[in-house]
């Protein structure tokens, strides 16, 4: 995988790419950036696809986009700069949430949608958003943020085996503080409008073992029954980045679903 630089209007984006073939597009989670989430796949995907992995503009960054739809049009715009017309897009947690909205919004340029340990787009009401925006509830959920989403003592939830834990997504939970909770936090609450679901088929990667409070298995269930043409595959012995703890066993699974 060759890392580049594009420019998007005034803003640069960075970008790895490799391989040729079909346009398979990976997108991480909030936790670190591309390299930590796909380089244990990338590898073998370039044997078949062309593999896009941008590093996106999202939340732990000064620079980053305001909305999940923000990204999904940041995305749009990227692969048009790359010449990719079509994709698959695989997304893992947040990235996952990226990955539903722009085939959403962009239901003629999906090929195909993987969530991997994510979850669509959050839909709070306005009161909610009030509160959590304007009120001293908003120290309790930047509290609550830290504590059950970005510090470090979630990784033990979110890892079968910690000694597989991606260097980068330590130092960035060991080092996120209130200011980069307060981000979080306005990009949940930005108060979008939700997104309709996927149109096509929708396969759904778990790992079995993630304990984190995001999605839990009882959840991706109830997602894969809420979704028309929808397969649902848990992976053993493997925490919210499966991709990453069982590499092999995903490849399987995500091929199997690239073949149809």
């Amino acid at each position: 995988m060759e890392l580049k630089t594009i420019l998007l209007g005034q803003r640069p984006a960075r970008v790895w790419t490799g391989g040729t073939g079909e346009a398979i597009v990976l997108l991480h989670g909030g936790w670190a950036g591309a390299e930590a989430y796909w380089s244990t796949v990338t590898d073998d995907l370039e044997r078949t696809h062309f593999v896009v992995a941008p590093e996106l503009p999202l939340v732990h960054s000064r620079e980053g986009l305001p909305s999940f739809g923000a990204c999904a049009a940041w995305l749009a715009e990227l692969l048009t700069a790359l010449g990719i017309e079509r994709a698959t897009l695989v997304g893992n947690s947040l990235g996952a949430t990226v990955a539903w909205c722009f085939a959403g919004q962009y239901p003629e340029r999906s090929a195909g949608l993987v969530l991997v340990n994510g979850y669509r787009p959050p839909v709070y009401s306005k009161m909610l958003r009030w509160l959590a925006g304007r009120t001293p509830i908003r120290a309790l959920a930047r509290g609550n943020l830290q504590r059950l989403h970005y510090g470090p003592e979630v990784l033990p939830l979110a890892f079968h085996d910690r000694a597989k834990i991606p260097a980068e997504v330590a130092r960035t939970l060991e080092n996120f503080t209130a200011a980069d909770a307060d981000r979080v936090l306005d990009f949940l609450l930005s108060g979008e409008e939700a997104v309709p679901p996927p149109k096509g088929s929708v396969l759904l990667i778990f790992g079995e073992a993630d304990r984190s409070p995001v999605l839990d298995k009882n959840g991706a269930r109830k997602m894969r029954l809420s979704l028309e043409q929808s397969k649902l595959v848990t992976i053993p012995d493997a925490g919210h980045l499966p991709q990453v703890e069982r590499p092999a066993e995903f490849l399987r699974a995500l091929r199997g679903y690239l073949k149809h």
